[in-house]
């Protein structure tokens, strides 16, 4: 061959090439990709879908060139990985393979879905957050008080906390394609009744189906990233995600500002409504085909472990008690500061909505970047040799130094000094869920996991329900400040708690109960 016709080739011909031969190699276990010990079955799968996939590449080879082009080195991209996803449909051509190497090994589908997930998750944080943003405007056009607000919180919270028990299992059986869908229209139903309500049954009716919907998303959503990415993929998915449910929070306050302003307070409820059910319904259709790609299909544990026995690893757990009572303390803190922010800030420092659109994006913008940077910290303590539970606590300790600040607020009259202190809450208090997650995965046996940060997540919310439950009554007889630094007190307790049992552990701030 002459290097013009050399220089002529085209990649679609080397994959070919590759794939030809590589379907004629008879030694499976030095050509089987990133699997072991792969079943006869699968073997067996594979070699007629590949089979096929030769037999279509020499057909455009023999129809695109007279002469046939040389086997490329085999440093060139491997014919399984462009083919991850389409090698058993014949019907693509090897055109549409080269455009899957340009995206880094993500298909056109797998772009569109990744957005859908983030879609997904960015409305799981927008539509939770309209009612405390139109908190003065509904307590004025409604006729409502803080004691009715604190009802509305509490039906929310109640069906979204008691649900983690349950919606596992309905996710495990129905699916990450079906129930994903259910949940974002039942959230968009939920939304928009909420914005058709004219009296407190029709808000709390919305509230109550709000916490239904929502206590399913994040182990739909997690079921999706694992069905649907590969293993290398799948932190970048995870990641991508999270950041767009950032945007949520972030841009909740400027778009319900405006929108109100704009259009009316209702609108603020039906636009993320309508756009929820799009969503959702995008999703279903876009989710019809699992790919068929092995390595996609989660590894089930040879050993199968009873619920019963896992929720008894956790609870017979010391270590995983203390940050169980400590996640019991701080929780409701969060849970005040998310519901109870802007009311402050209007009633208290006398923003109006449209400065509260322009201020409130700022916290949860500076907490991204500030739980980035102390998760990188305590990732970077580890790498130096540091025990991974000590690094975590190591940020726990220092951000709770934090807290403070907090004490200032009550008599903080001007608004940019108290969203000063309003951001170092919110990044101090993401950044002690995101260590506390992090230590249970730790702390917790292998196969109880998910059960653990379970049980952590619904303790939380209980303590939450009970302590919001009462703050709208001590608001309207003694105002702000009597919350605010009983709340400022929980997040240094509950360090002190973790501090008291883990620095009594001289050999190792571990104790994993022994692995299933």
């Amino acid at each position: 061959m002459t290097s013009a016709q050399s220089s002529s080739i085209t990649p679609p011909i080397w994959y070919g090439r590759r794939a030809a031969a590589w379907c004629q190699k008879p030694k499976w276990r030095s050509t089987w990709p990133k699997a072991a010990n792969p079943t006869p079955q699968k073997r067996d799968i594979h070699a007629r879908s590949r089979a096929i996939l030769a037999r279509e590449v020499k057909a455009y080879c023999l129809t695109s060139h007279s002469v046939s082009p040389s086997l490329p080195h085999k440093k060139h991209t491997d014919i399984l990985r462009i083919t991850s996803y389409f090698y058993d449909k014949p019907e693509n051509t090897m055109q549409q393979a080269d455009k899957n190497i340009s995206r880094g090994g993500f298909t056109l589908l797998i772009w569109v879905l990744l957005l859908l997930l983030g879609c997904v998750l960015f409305f799981f944080s927008l539509d939770r957050q309209i009612v405390s943003i139109l908190k003065t405007t509904l307590m004025q056009e409604l006729g409502l008080d803080n004691s009715d607000y604190s009802v509305l919180i509490s039906a929310f919270m109640i069906p979204y906390t008691f649900m983690y028990f349950f919606v596992g299992g309905i996710v495990d059986r129905f699916g990450s394609r079906y129930v994903l869908c259910a949940l974002m229209i039942l959230m968009s139903l939920a939304t928009l009744i909420t914005g058709l309500s004219h009296s407190m049954t029709g808000l709390i009716v919305g509230r109550v189906m709000l916490g239904l919907a929502e206590s399913g998303i994040v182990p739909a959503l997690t079921l999706a990233v694992f069905t649907w990415f590969r293993a290398e993929q799948r932190a970048f998915a995870f990641q991508l995600t999270n950041i767009i449910q950032s945007l949520g929070l972030i841009l909740a306050p400027p778009f319900v500002a405006w929108v109100t302003i704009s259009t009316g307070w209702r609108w603020a409820f039906f636009i993320p409504a309508m756009a929820g059910v799009a969503v959702g319904v995008m999703w279903y259709f876009s989710s019809r085909k699992t790919p068929p790609a092995a390595d996609d299909t989660p590894q089930v544990s040879a050993v199968s472990v009873p619920l019963v026995e896992r929720y008894r690893m956790v609870l017979t757990s010391k270590p995983i008690w203390a940050l169980l009572i400590a996640r019991l303390l701080t929780d409701p803190f969060w849970f005040f500061y998310q519901y109870w922010q802007v009311g402050f800030m209007q009633e208290k420092i006398g923003l109006t909505l449209a400065e509260v659109g322009k201020l409130m994006w700022l916290p949860p913008l500076v907490a991204v970047f500030g739980v980035l940077a102390v998760c990188w910290a305590s990732d970077r303590l580890v790498a130096r040799g540091m025990d991974a539970t000590r690094a975590r606590l190591t940020i726990i300790w220092s951000v709770t130094c934090l807290a403070p600040l907090v004490f200032l607020l009550p008599s903080i009259s001007n608004a940019y000094a108290a969203v000063a202190i309003m951001t170092v809450i919110n990044f101090m208090c993401t950044a002690w869920l995101s260590m506390a997650t992090i230590m249970m995965g730790g702390l917790a046996p292998r196969v109880a996991i998910a059960t653990a940060i379970g049980v952590m997540s619904a303790l939380g919310g209980v303590t939450s329900i009970i302590f919001n439950g009462f703050v709208g009554t001590i608001i309207d007889h003694f105002g702000y400040s009597m919350p605010i630094y009983a709340g400022a007190t929980l997040h240094p307790i509950g360090a002190l708690v973790l501090a008291a049992f883990f620095l009594r552990r001289k050999k190792s701030f571990v104790s994993r109960p022994e692995t299933v």
